[in-house]
């Protein structure tokens, strides 16, 4: 007789293909089979929780998809959507009667990509315009549009086409007096010249013999004023007349006045020089007024202004023509399309500033109705140079997002799915870029490959990590020096293995994906050695588990270090991941259905596993919600939750319990005070035998887990083992807190290894056992030697170590 003693399952279940590869390292720590056990970081195997039934879905017979919110503060959700609907959970069960109609349909839930800041979801893809998801309060939830400023855009114009605007978005006429065409024009020093400041035209206007004065508006009607330009007088550069420290004050009744801009220090003015100005205000003013302090240069005499052009906010413009010479250049020649009403177009005045119009509606093939925004023309002469925005119902929507550096970034539509597009920083929805650029202007960026690599995925990290159909590049830095903008941009590859849609896991600096076609999962870590990001294989060993192609994963940090996947068969895979200890553990699992989706959300002591899991129950599929419960982790038997979409009572002792309608019919085990009670449910009843009553009982289906040695070692010490008939006949198990666990072999009777002692309390389930469990088992020649543990029913299970003998024939 030899003995083997395996002391670590810390691979977990080894490909079939492997199974007599005893003289790889890993095989003395891997195992034929892993079924509803985890591996433990520190080696050993544990029964895996139970999960807790938390509702139905909305439409049980569709499926759905589930996404986390969590807004901090110890606030957790979970969103459940559906065909064109979301609605909400914590821990606790379904939050009021909120259910929020979405663009989303059913088909496309499972590529959504998201992020979030404090109390905003940020969504894209659907084939829609990207969405932010807000929660205003815990049963007040909406989704709307993101409304996105200057861009982006696609490339600029090369086609003879120009584009003429009909308007400027300049609210104030061109003036001829103090109070023509309309309107009103007022002067600290009571000029009657002082119209000419609005007259479209070069020259000076003085407004004060000193240092200090104001300039005054009056609409005919109110007006919401968000920018305005101011140009130098047209001999500034002799005495620099121009104010340089000023407030833009605006009033309703011209005597009560609220400060919207102040500027300072807007000094050394050239002649005819223009500057912009812009400033949030929402509320319409029938008064606008300039009023500085410092002003009539080195003299502080004669204080004078070129011209102020006013820009009405774009939202509230009445529309007016763009109007092109031709189609060239507009959607490959097709012209404007009804398609790109929402769409951008950036537009560069005769001033040499860029300004950008939103297309309301479509008139024809070269005409369009728009508004302008950010600030008003100088006039509204035709241009040739012009952008079309990247984003549209034409060209497509962003379809994954990400963040970066402080930047919100979106890549992959339709007509561009190589491009990167990231935000202003700290200014999610601005696209816009400076007429000399800024570190923190928006930045554009695309993949560079002599193929097309549909962007998948945006991760962040020093450098935007991208994944891609047939490779993952970086996105960063061009010279480390400088800091990151749309000047210092570069993208480089770092693996030439590509990548799914299913959003990938970060486990500290690691980066964990899968493969194009979901069949394999990889790591990505930066090694010195290399000075760049390496790629490896991670699943190679259980690829098994992999074949069907992964649907979806997420990421259970505490208390194991599990990334929890599942397959498109609805089969589940955990991967216990602890890469400094090379722990690298694959374990399947059964939840009596097929899963659908899994996420991951902060619980109260632990991450939590949320899933929507289809089932058959009484004949009838049914989807339900349901948590994976964490693992016993010592305290009271009666606690442990191994049963699946189960409920728990916990108050006086009683017979029976109702409210199980959603497991009718199904055969389930009674977890009563620690003891197990099998029982079907009828009537949505089930009741303990023979009257007795418990005062904590779980109930739900049963969960069998399983886990098989692998053949005794090819090499073993008297000869290759490979071939001859052996059995187990002992074994020792070193246990820790178990309540439940039987060893044998295939098509034999298992075991029972844990029961009732000498000493043990009456009237009360056996006690957990830890330690050495020493006890022989009936095995035949022909198991190969190898040995089946198992555990059902409520209690937990944990095994640290397996010590067992072997007879082999000669």
């Amino acid at each position: 007789m030899s003995y083997h003693l395996q002391a670590t399952f810390s691979r977990g279940e080894l490909d079939p293909e492997l199974l007599y590869r005893s003289e790889l390292e890993l095989f003395r720590s891997s195992l034929a089979e892993c079924e509803n056990f985890v591996t433990l970081k520190r080696g050993g195997i544990r029964r895996r929780g139970g999960t807790r039934f938390v509702g139905q879905m909305a439409d049980s017979t569709a499926g759905g998809w589930l996404i986390p919110f969590e807004f901090g503060n110890g606030q957790y959700y979970m969103l459940e959507f559906g065909d064109g609907y979301f609605r909400v959970y914590t821990s606790l069960g379904r939050v009021g009667s909120v259910h929020v109609t979405t663009p989303y349909s059913l088909d496309v839930l499972p590529d959504l990509k998201f992020v979030q800041s404090t109390d905003t979801l940020f969504i894209t893809g659907g084939g829609v315009p990207p969405q932010a998801l807000k929660r205003f309060a815990e049963t007040t939830w909406r989704i709307e549009p993101m409304a996105f400023e200057d861009g982006p855009f696609l490339d600029v114009n090369i086609s003879p086409t120009n584009l003429k605007p009909s308007d400027t978005g300049n609210p104030v006429p061109d003036m001829i007096s103090n109070t023509s065409p309309s309107g009103a024009v007022s002067a600290s020093n009571g000029s009657a010249t002082a119209w000419r400041v609005f007259d479209r035209s070069d020259g000076k206007t003085v407004f004060a013999s000193g240092s200090a004065g104001w300039i005054q508006y009056r609409f005919a009607e109110a007006v919401v004023i968000d920018g305005y330009m101011l140009q130098a007088p047209n001999d500034n550069s002799q005495n620099d007349d121009m104010p340089w420290q000023w407030t833009v004050e605006a009033s309703s009744d011209g005597s009560s006045w609220i400060i919207v801009d102040t500027q300072d220090g807007q000094d050394t003015w050239a002649s005819n020089e223009w500057r912009q100005y812009a400033f949030h205000n929402e509320t319409a003013f029938s008064y606008y007024r300039l009023s500085f302090t410092q002003g009539g240069g080195p003299n502080s005499d004669n204080a004078a202004i070129g011209q102020i052009v006013f820009h009405q906010s774009g939202d509230t413009q009445t529309a007016f023509n763009l109007t092109a010479s031709g189609t060239a250049g507009i959607n490959g020649g097709a012209g404007f399309q009804g398609s790109d009403v929402g769409r951008h177009i950036r537009f560069r005045g005769s001033d040499g500033y860029w300004r950008w119009f939103k297309i309301v509606s479509r008139t024809s093939p070269t005409g369009v109705k728009v508004r302008l925004y950010g600030q008003s023309l100088q006039n509204a002469k035709a241009q040739s140079t012009w952008r079309l925005g990247a984003w549209s119902d034409t060209t497509g929507w962003p379809q994954t997002i990400g963040w970066h550096k402080s930047r919100l970034a979106f890549a992959g539509t339709r007509e561009e799915p190589q491009k990167i597009w990231e935000s202003q920083s700290e200014d999610f929805t601005n696209f816009s870029v400076s007429h000399v650029l800024q570190a923190s202007d928006a930045v554009t960026a695309g993949i560079l490959s002599g193929q097309v690599n549909r962007i998948q995925w945006l991760v962040d990290d020093n450098d935007l990590i991208v994944g891609t159909t047939k490779a993952v590049r970086a996105v960063g830095k061009a010279t480390e020096q400088d800091p990151y903008g749309p000047d210092n941009v570069d993208q480089r590859p770092e693996t030439n293995f590509g990548a799914n849609g299913v959003s990938p896991i970060k486990v500290g600096s690691v980066l964990l994906y899968f493969g194009a076609y979901g069949t394999d999962m990889r790591e990505v870590a930066y090694d010195f050695s290399a000075d760049g990001r390496v790629s490896q294989s991670v699943s190679e060993v259980q690829s098994h588990l992999f074949r069907n192609g992964i649907a979806g994963a997420c990421y259970q940090q505490y208390p194991d270090s599990i990334i929890w996947q599942w397959d498109r068969t609805g089969r589940s895979v955990g991967f216990t991941y602890e890469r400094q200890q090379q722990v690298y553990g694959m374990h399947r699992h059964d939840f009596g259905g097929d899963v659908e989706c899994m996420a991951d959300l902060s619980g109260e002591l632990s991450d939590e596993i949320w899933m929507i899991v289809k089932r058959t129950i009484n004949g009838q599929v049914r989807r339900y919600i349901e948590i994976m419960q964490r693992p016993f982790a010592g305290g009271n038997v009666e606690d442990a939750w191994h049963l699946d979409c189960a409920s728990r009572y916990a108050g006086a002792a009683v017979n029976s319990l109702s409210g199980l309608g959603y497991l009718e019919g199904e055969e389930v085990i009674l977890y009563a005070d620690g003891s197990d009670y099998p029982a079907r449910v009828s009537g949505g009843q089930v009741s303990l035998p023979n009257g007795q009553t418990a005062t904590t009982i779980l109930v739900g289906l049963d969960v069998r887990a399983r886990a098989k040695t692998l053949p005794y070692p090819v090499n073993a010490r008297d000869g290759s083992a490979m071939g001859r008939k052996m059995r187990a006949d002992s074994c020792r198990i070193a246990v820790l807190d178990t309540g439940t666990l039987k060893a044998g072999a295939e098509e034999t009777y298992l075991d029972e290894l844990i029961y009732y002692r000498a000493g043990d309390p009456s009237g009360a389930p056996a006690p957990l056992r830890s330690g050495i469990l020493d006890q022989s088992v009936d095995t035949r020649w022909e198991d190969g030697g190898q040995l089946v543990l198992e555990a059902r029913g409520g209690k937990p299970s944990t095994i640290l170590a397996v010590n067992f003998g072997h007879d082999a024939e000669p």
